[in-house]
């Protein structure tokens, strides 16, 4: 429940017209509103959802918050119509002052790979040995951190929010909001750099993390992040690291490497050590069970819980998820979506796993990589020509650089996805192992589902 004058405090918002006092909740969607609830409406990139302020209402019959160069509008629409500047930030202001009154912990993560698996995993950790609330799949952006925010019941005692990026300044809104106590940054790599520039524009933005952490709180530095490492001496916090291949206050330690059933591996806290194994596949996963480890660790989870936790956790669909198709061929379906750094990831663990046949590698698009899309799919193509994967083929319209760097010889380029299903049937046998990439928006998954 809303009351009226929370609101108004929360968005500093003037009232235009009062019918209600109360709200039963905070909607954003015309379509799914509820009873009595207040709606509001963001602008996105291809849609204004003030379009929809009638909607909402005869839905509802609650009231709506309008930004104020709309307000013509509002002329002959009926409920509480609260007045502000920004509907977007008015939405977050909303998730801030709902979060202040829940109390608890507040954790927030960011990075450009490894975000999501990082918080699950934290979340899984931490749920053994607390209550805890957080955003679900990744819904880590403007609406989806707000409304998980709004969503929460109760008093949790911990609140852990993934916080994604595709534009400048979403990462310091987003952190201002959740106002955390705890943050980390998986790392720093290139992506969507249609809207941050290039690499030193991911910096910047991620690092607003950082800097709108709670005064005298606590931040996770990655120490084998090039980029992050030199935050080491933020003063403003405590900060402690964590890091496979470099000394840090957390480390993880391989002991054997298991092939397709992961690898065991010692986690070195201070004070503890933990001996476990992992079915999660490549080195950069290991970087995420640390990091959530190192966290789960700092805010008091038992070594046998996080050890507990590790060992349960299973991969989720198109992430580097591994199943053996009807013809005995391996296929990793890592279809989700990609940058340059997952996709070398990606390609360096196909190579180490262990394959009774030959690798193939089915590739798509690398998206939203901006004025650098031809840099870096050439970085790409050089990539597996120096690699030994004897066949790759490549569909979209980006990716071509890379087959301009590699030839034909043992890569083939496809604009339609039965054309390249059909030459990869002709090709793979029991045996083999296909990994299976691309952007989301290549939807690499229908290749994956017509080669099971």
């Amino acid at each position: 429940m809303w009351l009226l004058d929370e609101v108004l405090k929360a968005t500093k918002g003037e009232l235009l017209r009062v019918e209600k006092e109360a709200f039963t909740g905070i909607s954003t969607d015309s379509r799914t509103i509820g009873d009595g609830e207040l709606f509001v409406p963001i602008m996105g990139k291809t849609f204004d959802a003030h379009m929809f302020l009638l909607d909402a209402y005869e839905r509802s019959n609650g009231g709506t918050i309008c930004e104020k160069e709309r307000e013509a509008l509002c002329v002959t629409l009926k409920g509480t119509i609260i007045l502000v500047e920004d509907a977007s930030q008015a939405l977050l202001d909303l998730a801030q002052y709902k979060l202040r009154a829940t109390g608890g912990t507040c954790i927030a993560i960011t990075g450009s790979n490894g975000k999501t698996t990082t918080k699950e995993m934290l979340v899984d950790m931490a749920g053994r040995a607390f209550a805890v609330h957080f955003n679900e799949k990744n819904y880590n952006n403007i609406i989806g951190v707000s409304s998980s925010i709004l969503a929460i019941k109760g008093k949790p005692e911990f609140c852990i929010f993934e916080l994604g990026t595709n534009n400048k300044g979403e990462i310091g809104q987003l952190a201002r909001a959740t106002d955390p106590d705890i943050s980390l940054i998986t790392n720093i790599n290139p992506s969507h750099l249609e809207g941050l520039g290039d690499i030193d524009g991911v910096l910047e933005e991620k690092l607003d993390l950082f800097r709108f952490t709670k005064d005298g709180g606590t931040i996770f530095i990655n120490a084998d992040d090039p980029y992050i490492l030199p935050h080491y001496k933020d003063r403003g916090h405590a900060a402690f690291t964590y890091g496979i291949e470099n000394n840090a206050a957390f480390r993880l330690v391989v002991e054997e490497n298991l092939g397709w059933e992961g690898a065991a591996f010692s986690l070195h806290f201070p004070g503890d050590r933990v001996h476990t194994k992992t079915s999660l596949l490549g080195r950069h996963n290991l970087s995420n069970i640390l990091a959530a480890s190192s966290i789960a660790y700092s805010i008091g989870v038992k070594p046998s819980l996080i050890k507990e936790s590790i060992e349960a956790f299973s991969s989720y669909a198109m992430r580097f998820r591994p199943f053996i198709a009807g013809k005995g061929y391996t296929i990793v379906d890592d279809s989700y979506n990609a940058n340059p750094s997952s996709m070398e990831w990606a390609i360096k663990t196909l190579l180490e796993l262990p394959a009774t046949g030959k690798r193939i590698a089915i590739l798509g698009d690398m998206k939203e990589l901006g004025s650098k899309s031809s840099h870096y799919h050439r970085e790409l193509g050089r990539m597996l020509l120096e690699s030994p994967i004897p066949v790759i083929a490549l569909i979209g319209e980006e990716i071509k650089e890379a087959f301009r760097e590699l030839g034909n010889e043992r890569s083939q380029l496809f604009d339609d996805k039965d054309r390249l299903v059909d030459f990869i049937k002709g090709k793979a046998e029991k045996g083999d192992v296909i990994l299976v990439k691309g952007s989301r928006a290549s939807r690499m998954e229908e290749i994956v589902e017509a080669l099971k």
